[in-house]
């Protein structure tokens, strides 16, 4: 193996590590924002059920007042 060679081997080593480090970082990234999401979806689904109760008791309290 020619000590170009050898270089060039260390060179791809050394960007595949980089490459390695780069995506465990954008993984954590990924799964801090899916667990932020998670949580914002459940607020949501809570505050659509506490909306859709509200709406549930006007719609029949409308329907109490009709003749």
């Amino acid at each position: 193996m020619t000590e170009d060679t050898l270089q060039k081997l260390e060179q791809r080593v050394a960007d595949m590590i980089n490459l390695i480090e780069e995506m465990g970082r954008e993984n954590e990234i990924l799964r801090t924002d899916q667990q932020m999401l998670r949580q914002e979806f459940k607020s949501l689904q809570e505050k659509n059920k506490i909306a859709r109760g509200r709406v549930e008791q006007i719609v029949a309290r409308l329907k109490s007042l009709e003749p």
